[in-house]
């Protein structure tokens, strides 16, 4: 029999690791017969009629809550009351197994969230084993706060898998062989004595275990369906290979495993755009921010202006920076919604504004998705711009993927348009608080200034429209096909634009002007933040939260919970420059993932020093996530204790092997690996989500990354993006990130955006707020989050 043709129905009881069970099929084609539903998209009677008899198995998710109560089981409790069809539960699924046969469910005496343990067995030499094949013990990821009671277990559940709660790292030392007493050891693994019904507690496909021997327990899956389900009366006469499934159910799935590129249904008729591009010469380089202070942000905008800063150099993982504003010329707009009342609006660069309430099944990634793609399907290509003033075909590959426009950012609450079942009362929507900032805000960039610090070359970029006539007098429209009839240079205004940059920016190659903010003037006087700030939650009420989300993950309810407050001021009156504020931030602060927003009419900007990237999808397709989860303050000033320092290079010495020994202490943290463990596999799942499941992988796990202020617990997540998704959909389906907020945007199906954090936010020129926060685990100590809180706000308070 071909087992790879089996067709596989996943209930998913909305748990934040499901999707990584597609990975298991290791490709494409092997996954062709896996359906994924919701345990509440269907009424039992249709399910069972119209669905289940198209699947040879059924393998029950993990989730949040507990298999007793019926709003976190959904139709599960029924599957299992199933005789014939083959059945794995994983997690929730097997303390579902355990309770629908009369086992109780308990809390843990250990809490065990990412965290990894010896995997004990009976199963290696036994045909009628999930664990055939595999060796006792195995290493494997668990994630829980329940287990099955090993007293008074049924007749009819048998234990095949358990292990012990000693501590247990895999760095640490190699697996004993030594087995505790499976009667006094937590289940792990269970098996129904005459059914055709596996459980598993861990996690199989967890990324951080030994992948390809615990993958094994999902392929014997599909060898037990042969063995105890095919043999039976019932299926005598089946066809091998199994048949396709039909699209009528293929179709049911929450990830379609086989995707095509849609056709698009968009004329092409009408004004075509080309963006425009041109390397300027070798021997111009102007350093960004004083490109940014004398040029951009001299710039007196109504749209916005905005720049893309990776103010932490060398850093070849964010070599480019870009910045641009809106004149007149450039024909730009500037968007913002409010998900309060679904209002979105729109500021055109002559300073003319419109506004529209959304309909309730209309959301603003909807919209965004729309602008981007209408576009793009209407540009006409890419133009270099030689030194002779002539357009030619590009010849080479461009250093970069950034092709101009939307720039701004996604605020947390768009999460209620992200998420299922997501819904939040009014009064926390974020409105009562001081700071009105719009839920997402965006800069149509139709021209920037690119630097490669790398390499010291810098190019302009401008979106053209190639007929050359005038813009409609009249741009109070929202309409989309009007937007992008207006919007972009003409010919004649972007090479007059063009020239002028050029003689700005030799003026200041031969005499650049002189710099007033060095890391050694932390403030100066127009930027000085007199009022003290103060936070939404002191370290009290902050830790008391740390016990009720530590109460959450020992229910069950959850795996881990990121807690965040908000450290605010209000000034007297408006501050004279926020971007001498903002150069300030990024001169004690430099970051691969700085940025400057300002949006005039909504009188809001972004200060953001943020080390995070949120995700980046790049012109292959290539989608990378980067999270972030452990931090430690870096060793500053003198550590002489023992000696007398010589202020010189003993005292440096001695400094270095304190940062190395903090260096040393992230990257063994177990608190921290766990954290990573469970971010890393959020991710996956996010991924599987906009991605061939096959495709996603983790190139880098857990390495330490050092900043300015702060070591770092980094790890990379990689897959390739689905045919039939554009950027701004997927960033929806991963909307909002492990945790915290993001920004930064970009078009023609690249994207980039970062997570906001280190960060500040200045609304009406007055009212300053940071966000600072973490992830709570059940190993979280109260005292040191509030510490890693007030860590993180100082590397930008002014």
């Amino acid at each position: 029999m071909d087992i790879s043709s089996l067709r596989t129905l996943i209930v998913d009881n909305y748990d934040s690791y499901t999707f990584n069970l597609l990975q298991l099929w290791g490709s494409e084609e092997s996954a062709k017969n896996v359906v994924v539903i919701r345990n509440d998209q269907f009424s039992w009677t249709k399910f069972k009629n119209n669905i289940l008899p198209y699947f040879d198995n059924i393998i029950i998710s993990p989730g949040p809550g507990s298999p007793k109560n019926a709003s976190d089981f959904g139709i599960c409790a029924k599957i299992l009351e199933l005789d014939d069809i083959p059945i794995l539960g994983v997690c929730l699924g097997h303390q579902g197994i355990s309770v629908a046969f009369g086992a109780e469910i308990i809390n843990a005496k250990r809490i065990m969230h990412g965290r990894t343990s010896p995997i004990y067995h009976d199963g290696t030499y036994d045909e009628t084993s999930l664990f055939l094949g595999i060796p006792s013990p195995f290493c494997a990821v668990r994630y829980h706060s329940l287990v099955v009671d090993n007293k008074n277990l049924p007749q009819q559940l048998k234990i095949s898998a358990w292990c012990s709660e000693n501590d247990y790292d895999l760095q640490e030392r190699p697996l004993g062989n030594k087995s505790p007493l499976k009667e006094l050891s937590t289940i792990m693994s269970l098996k129904h004595l005459s059914k055709p019904i596996f459980g598993v507690q861990f996690h199989p496909e967890a990324w951080f275990v030994q992948i390809l021997m615990i993958a094994k327990d999902f392929n014997i899956f599909l060898v037990l369906t042969d063995v105890t389900y095919f043999p039976t009366s019932l299926f005598r006469g089946v066809l091998f290979p199994r048949p396709t499934l039909p699209p009528s159910i293929t179709s049911l799935s929450m990830v379609p495993i086989s995707v095509h590129s849609p056709k698009s249904s968009i004329s092409n008729t009408g004004p075509k755009h080309i963006l425009i591009m041109k390397e300027l010469d070798k021997d111009i380089w102007v350093e960004s921010s004083i490109v940014f202070k004398h040029i951009i942000s001299s710039d007196k905008s109504i749209t916005g202006k905005w720049w893309l800063d990776s103010s932490r150099q060398p850093d070849l993982q964010s070599k480019f920076s870009y910045m641009g504003s809106t004149p007149a010329v450039s024909n730009s707009f500037s968007t913002s919604y409010s998900i309060h009342n679904k209002t979105l609006s729109i500021t055109y660069s002559d300073g003319t504004l419109a506004s529209k309430k959304l309909a309730d099944d209309q959301t603003f990634w909807n919209w965004m998705s729309d602008i981007i793609s209408y576009f793009n399907q209407r540009i006409a290509g890419l133009r270099i711009l030689n030194n002779n003033g002539n357009l030619e075909n590009i010849r080479h590959r461009l250093p970069f993927d950034f092709r101009l426009g939307m720039v701004g950012y996604f605020g947390y609450e768009m999460k209620l348009e992200s998420m299922p079942k997501c819904t939040l009362s009014k009064e926390y929507l974020g409105h009562s608080f001081a700071c009105k900032s719009p839920d997402a805000a965006f800069i149509f960039a139709t021209q920037a200034i690119i630097f490669d610090h790398i390499e010291k070359r810098m190019w302009v970029a401008g979106l053209v429209r190639l007929d050359d006539c005038d813009v409609p007098a009249s741009q109070n429209s929202l309409d989309v096909d009007r937007l992008y009839r207006i919007t972009g240079f003409s010919y004649s205004d972007f090479i007059s634009w063009v020239t002028s940059i050029e003689k700005q920016l030799r003026i200041f190659n031969a005499k650049p002007p002189i710099v007033s903010i060095n890391s050694n003037y932390r403030h100066p006087p127009s930027t000085t933040i007199q009022p003290p700030f103060v936070p939404d939650l002191t370290s009290d009420s902050y830790i008391k939260a740390i016990e009720k989300s530590r109460q959450y993950i020992y229910e069950g309810q959850c795996y881990e919970i990121c807690l965040t407050t908000q450290i605010r001021t209000s000034l007297q009156s408006r501050l004279n420059d926020i971007y001498e504020l903002y150069e300030r931030i990024r001169t004690d602060n430099p970051a691969p993932f700085s940025a400057f927003l300002h949006f005039p009419t909504e009188d809001v900007a972004v200060l953001s020093s943020s080390p995070e990237k949120f995700v980046q999808i790049n012109n292959e397709g290539i989608v990378e996530m980067k999270p972030i989860k452990g931090t430690l303050a870096r060793a500053k000033g003198c550590f002489c204790s023992q000696i007398k320092c010589d202020n010189g290079s003993r005292c440096e010495e001695i400094r270095e092997k304190e940062d190395a020994r903090r260096k040393d202490v992230l990257e063994g943290d177990k608190k921290e690996r766990a954290e990573n463990l469970m971010i890393v596999d959020l991710i996956r799942n996010d991924l599987a989500q906009i991605c061939p499941p096959h495709t996603v992988k983790v190139p880098d796990l857990m390495k330490v990354e050092s900043y300015e202020t702060v070591h770092q617990l980094v790890t990379t997540v990689r897959g390739k993006l689905r045919d039939d998704l554009d950027c701004v959909k997927a960033v929806q389906r991963c909307f909002p990130p492990g945790y915290l907020s993001l920004q930064d945007g970009y078009q023609r199906g690249t994207t980039q955006f970062s997570v906001i954090i280190r960060t500040v936010v200045v609304c009406d020129g007055t009212d300053l707020s940071i966000g600072a926060g973490g992830a709570i685990v059940h190993l979280s100590d109260p005292k040191s989050e509030w510490q890693e809180v007030v860590l993180k706000s100082q590397s930008v308070l002014p």
